[in-house]
């Protein structure tokens, strides 16, 4: 008998334990994924189809990305799992049942999150689910989408960029009366809409300024102060943003604001929000990123 048959014929044989053990987490991902299917499929529609939340495509690999980056810690940090993941499973479980039966999908989207979380701490203890807690969390910029969210903070942010535009535009000296939402002169009138509220810049740049606050190495306070920033410097931006676009009208005509530089406003508005953030985290001292931390 050769060396690699007797090697087989002795090796040690695998405990129903240890079988268990190993497939747990297969079934549970198998069972988690056939639960959350509605939740992802009503989010895949609704990055398909609503404009503010299209940056939800990148939300996934992103989080998927962050946890292949800290492969090692977490390979290391396995351990003993913890029973006290159950009630933590069951409590979002429930949430998440409620949310899906009323179909309020934003709820069940963010219950699934600490469900998941759960999980890893019943599986692999409570260091493996401090590691993952960030890689997770980021995932509610993607499931907790929201449409009602562009009727309540969406209309706000409307009525503050008209009031900051028509403000701006008499300051640099345009003949411009709000009225509303409605900002107009003898030459042309504009509807600040709903597409002009600056709320896809807002709700993508809070999910890019939340990545960087994660990895940026900074105190917590700094940090914080950067994530709040975010909307501030948004509403700045598209004010900014609408005021070109009212100059352009007053030289030009309306027809010429309302063509190609309306569309190409947009991309200028989350280039200069973006570069705004990124000048305030240089001012709050926020330093090269660590992406392995």
């Amino acid at each position: 008998m050769n060396t690699l048959t007797h090697a087989l014929l002795n090796r040690p044989a695998v405990s129903r334990s240890q079988l268990q053990r190993a497939l747990l987490p297969v079934a549970l991902t198998l069972a988690a994924t056939a639960l959350l299917w509605p939740t992802l499929a009503h989010a895949f529609e609704v990055w398909s189809t609503v404009e503010e939340f299209s940056y939800g495509y990148f939300i996934l690999p992103i989080s998927v990305l962050l946890i292949w980056l800290r492969r090692e810690s977490l390979r290391t940090s396995l351990g003993v799992g913890s029973t006290l993941g159950l009630p933590i499973v069951l409590v979002s479980l429930v949430t998440y049942l409620v949310g899906w039966r009323a179909g309020v999908h934003a709820v069940s989207g963010l219950a699934a999150i600490p469900m998941i979380w759960g999980m890893t701490v019943f599986l692999w203890g409570w260091r493996t689910a401090r590691l993952l807690a960030f890689p997770l969390g980021f995932l509610a910029f993607g499931l907790g989408v929201y449409r009602g969210l562009l009727n309540t903070v969406g209309f706000a942010m409307q009525d503050v960029t008209a009031i900051g535009a028509g403000a701006l535009g008499h300051a640099l000296g345009l003949s411009v009366v709000r009225d509303g939402l409605v900002l107009q002169s003898d030459r042309w009138a504009f509807i600040v809409a709903e597409a002009c509220s600056g709320m896809s810049s807002l709700v993508s740049l809070l999910a890019l300024a939340a990545l960087w606050v994660y990895v940026a190495r900074a105190s917590l306070s700094r940090r914080l102060a950067l994530l709040l920033s975010v909307a501030p410097l948004v509403l700045l931006a598209n004010t900014i943003r609408v005021t070109s676009v009212l100059m352009v009208a007053s030289w030009f005509g309306q027809d010429t604001a309302l063509g190609f530089f309306h569309g190409a406003s947009s991309l200028v508005l989350f280039g200069l929000a973006l570069v705004s953030l990124l000048v305030f985290s240089r001012m709050l001292g926020c330093s090269t990123p660590n992406l392995s931390r």
